[in-house]
Formats: structure tokens, C-alpha cells, sequence
């Protein structure tokens, strides 16, 4: 059996069995699975051939400059924007590959999750029980019937659209930076340009990747859009979307009655602070736990996975995201 080199796998939602999978096809398998700086990042990375990013780690300019050997970045995700510099990667000329599709369904549902435990405050009903205020409850709104608006239709959000309009009859419109006539045919949902969607909304749900130009795409304008009697917002796309000033006026003013975030602003943000001491009726947050299913993980892992065997044996592979040969 062919040595294909070093492999660096981060994180720790990788099951061993994937593990021995990536030892069989010839790689020497080095876990780490606690996070690692940029440092340490760079350090691990100048003897391998290939790395799996399944943690929370950032793959800079600097670190993947010091690695020579390094030809595949298997990112364990979509999302890796946030997680590589992966126009770096390409002057470099290291192949960088996700994992799209299969993880749509696990944050899909965690989404509407969110979306059901904060409209009906079952975190905090829970905890009232358990306190002995059970009887002392406010009525709540159901989601069917009630409008729902969506920003970014892409797969996942498109996921989102199909739960809540098939399973739970909600009245839906979307914002997206292009039109889904497919999905409006067949959901029955509508195209609001953004404005128009915030104004209109009862519940809020976003879901675009984080790029410059989503980075505070919510702001303080678009936080005085919406309704004054409060609205449901649902965030499991990056925090980033949505600036965390606006966030905390929103809050404060009652235009969002109630919030929930899957990740949230580092401690660097002046607002986290402030934020997170809000009770988590208000502001429901949780770690970036949206796609931690064995369905998902075990589906990512795999594809990730045979995507780094592809590139290192010299095979095309579906799911580049980022390819540049070496000048």
C-alpha cells in the first residue's frame, strides 16, 4: 500500500471508523482534537499532505504558507469561508473541498427548532416548571398561519421552506440574491426584496453564508424595518450577519421579542457581554451545534474523506470548492 503522507484531522465529530478508513486507504492519521492557534495550526500543517478541518480553527495566508507539503484541505462543512483563506489556498496551490448537501437537513431541523422553542418559549416554560411557577405562563402564537421570512434560499434555507410550509402551514416569503421560480412554484412561497421581507415578517429566519457582503447585512436600518410589536429571529447561519449593536437595539426595543442564535460573537465584540446576560427567553444561544448529528457528521465525514483520497491520488473530485496548480 502506497504512503499518501500525513493527514491532520481536527475537531472531534469524526468517528473512528472514518478514521480507519483514511489509515487503510495509506494516510497516517494524526487527530487533534482540541482547537489550535494559528501558531500551533502551522506548525501541525508543515508535514502533512492533506488536512481535515473539523474543528474551529482558521486556516490563514501565513499558515498554509508554511505548508509545503500540504496538498488538499478537506473541509468538514459548507461554510469554509469562515474557516480557510482559501484564495491563499488556491495561489498556493492547495485544493480546498466541502462537504455540500449533507448536512441541509440536520441544521434545516435544528432551525425550525429554534424557531419553535423561542415562538412558544418552551426553554423558559420548561424552566418555570421546574421552579414551581407553572400556571404563571403568557399565551403564545402558533407558527401556522403566521408569516414566516427566510434570508437565503439556498439549500438549506430552502429545507427550512419545506418544513415550515408542508409540516406546519406557515405563510412564507424569502429574500435570496437570486429568485427561486422552482421553489415558489412548488412551495407556494413568495419573493419579498429585503425591506419589504423585514417589514413584513413575524418570524425571521437567517440563512446565508458569511462573505463581506452579508457581514451586517442586519444593521440598526434594517432592525427599525420591523415590526414594532416584535418579531421571532432565528440566526443559525454566522452571527456576523447580523451586527451585534443592532442586535442589542433590537432587543431593547421590542422589535425582536425574542432571538435565537447557533454560535454567537467572540468576546472581542463589545456587545457579547451585554448580550448573553439577557435570559435565554430573549436570547436563546447555543455552540455551533446546528449539523452535530450522527446523520450529518458521519455523512460529512465520509464524503470529506474520499474527496482527500481524490485529490492526493491525483483524481478529479466533485465537491473543489477552490483549485490552482502550483506555479
Amino acid at each position: 500500500m502506497a504512503d499518501l503522507g500525513k493527514v491532520l484531522v481536527t475537531g472531534s465529530s469524526v468517528a473512528q471508523e472514518h478514521l480507519d478508513h483514511l489509515a487503510r486507504a495509506g494516510f497516517q492519521v494524526h487527530p487533534v482534537p482540541g482547537l489550535l492557534n494559528e501558531a500551533e495550526l502551522g506548525s501541525e500543517l508543515e508535514s502533512c499532505t492533506a488536512y481535515l478541518l473539523g474543528g474551529d480553527e482558521f486556516a490563514s495566508r501565513e499558515v498554509l504558507a508554511r505548508a509545503a507539503s500540504l496538498k488538499v484541505v478537506g473541509f468538514l462543512g459548507v461554510g469554509y469561508q469562515s474557516f480557510i483563506d482559501a484564495g491563499a489556498a488556491a495561489e498556493l496551490g492547495i485544493v480546498v473541498t466541502n462537504t455540500p448537501g449533507t448536512l441541509t437537513n440536520s441544521v434545516a431541523e435544528f432551525t425550525v427548532g429554534l424557531l419553535l422553542a423561542q415562538r412558544r418559549q418552551i426553554p423558559s416554560y420548561a424552566a418555570d416548571y421546574r421552579a414551581g411557577r407553572s400556571g404563571t405562563e403568557d399565551k403564545q402564537h402558533d407558527l401556522a398561519g403566521h408569516r414566516l421570512g427566510i434570508i437565503g434560499l439556498g439549500a438549506i434555507g430552502t429545507r427550512v421552506a419545506e418544513i415550515s410550509v408542508l409540516g406546519l402551514a406557515t405563510e412564507t416569503a424569502y429574500y435570496s440574491r437570486t429568485r427561486k421560480p422552482e421553489a415558489e412554484e412548488r412551495l407556494g412561497i413568495v419573493y419579498k426584496d429585503l425591506p419589504s421581507l423585514l417589514s413584513w415578517a413575524e418570524n425571521l429566519v437567517i440563512m446565508v453564508p458569511d462573505t463581506p457582503e452579508t457581514r451586517g447585512m442586519i444593521g440598526l436600518p434594517e432592525v427599525a424595518l420591523l415590526s414594532p410589536g416584535g418579531i421571532t429571529l432565528v440566526n443559525t447561519a454566522r452571527p456576523s450577519v447580523v451586527a451585534p449593536a443592532a442586535l442589542l437595539q433590537g432587543l431593547a426595543s421590542g422589535r425582536i421579542r425574542t432571538a435565537a442564535f447557533d454560535g454567537f460573537y467572540g468576546s472581542d465584540v463589545p456587545e457579547t457581554t451585554e448580550l448573553l446576560a439577557l435570559p435565554s427567553s430573549v436570547l436563546l444561544v447555543t455552540g455551533h451545534i446546528a449539523s452535530l448529528t450522527h446523520d450529518a457528521r458521519d455523512a460529512m465525514a465520509v464524503r470529506c474523506i474520499q474527496s482527500i483520497v481524490n485529490v492526493v491520488m491525483g483524481e478529479a473530485d466533485s465537491c473543489t470548492v477552490s483549485v490552482c496548480s502550483s506555479a
